[in-house]
């Protein structure tokens, strides 16, 4: 049987990168550490690190090995962390993870509309990129996410997808701003603020432009639909970006319009999988899709 011990010693190694380092988190000596891992890989049958001039490097199997063994203290973590809260009559009841287009937007009011109706809720509400939003809640270090949709389905369990159109946004008094509705032909040699290609919306917008006899002509790139907002309100282009955050570049200062184009913004609501979505992760989805729903067409 592993012991629990050896295993933390695994871990922090693992996560400080040496011997010493995992000695000094777990407050012994490092030949106790070094004590600890051959014992563990003794009971586990596996070898999990390999020394190269006086400094110890995880094996394959040892990268494996961590991912379930990190599972495993993020749930002995949350439920220390829940006794405490409970006990001090702040029990935090979800754990939100979401991309920055979401999170910066249409999310925090979403949580506010549910504290107003149930003033005893608490969140812990991280904002991060797609992938690790997957990440947290296969670990089930977060309750739900949302985010673009994922095709990891088989660490998670998918609530609900959706698909809204983009806007075009752009600077105060740009003559675009003049159109009720804006097309791809309008932005034909337009100076114009792109998502980087590692993106979804990137790719999808780069490959349309490469079918325009007369393409915009893109000045700036960037990952963060905030920073392509703040881009846009300074006069470096126009941009195509998710309506949530073009609601927000509106309240700032700029212009919104709609537009005409079969491409949507696509995103998916996620849970660790096979997790009951408890109450409040319910109530939070139908809130965030009340706002959704404004934009759908």
């Amino acid at each position: 049987m592993l012991s629990q011990r050896s295993l933390e010693a695994f871990r922090e190694v693992m996560r400080t990168g040496t011997v010493s380092g995992a000695a000094e988190e777990l407050l012994i000596s490092q030949p106790a550490v070094s004590r600890l891992i051959r014992e563990l890989e003794e009971r586990s049958g596996l070898r999990l690190f390999t020394r190269h001039g006086g400094r110890v490097v995880a094996t394959p199997e040892a990268h494996e090995f961590w991912l379930e063994v990190e599972r495993s203290f993020t749930g002995l973590k949350q439920i220390e962390r829940a006794a405490d809260q409970i006990k001090r009559g702040q029990r935090t009841t979800l754990s939100i993870a979401a991309a920055p287009a979401f999170a910066h937007t249409a999310l925090p009011q979403a949580v506010a509309q549910l504290h107003a109706e149930r003033p005893e809720f608490r969140a812990e509400f991280f904002a991060m990129t797609t992938l690790p939003v997957v990440r947290q809640v296969a670990l089930r270090q977060c309750q739900i996410g949302f985010g673009i949709p994922t095709q990891h389905k088989f660490e998670i369990d998918v609530v609900r997808t959706g698909a809204l159109p983009y806007r075009f946004i752009a600077p105060a008094g740009h003559p675009l701003g003049e159109k009720e509705t804006v097309s791809f032909n309008d932005l034909s040699g337009v100076d114009f603020v792109s998502f980087v290609d590692s993106t979804m919306t990137g790719r999808l917008f780069d490959r349309r432009f490469a079918k325009m006899r007369r393409p915009p002509l893109v000045k700036m790139r960037a990952y963060l639909s905030i920073v392509i907002s703040a881009l846009v309100r300074r006069g470096l282009g126009v941009a195509l970006i998710d309506p949530f955050t073009a609601e927000d570049h509106v309240r700032l200062g700029g212009i919104s319009r709609p537009f005409e184009a079969e491409e949507r913004f696509e995103y998916s609501i996620i849970k660790p999988l096979g997790e009951k979505l408890g109450a409040e992760c319910a109530a939070l989805v139908e809130h965030f899709e009340a706002l959704a729903d404004v934009h759908r067409v």
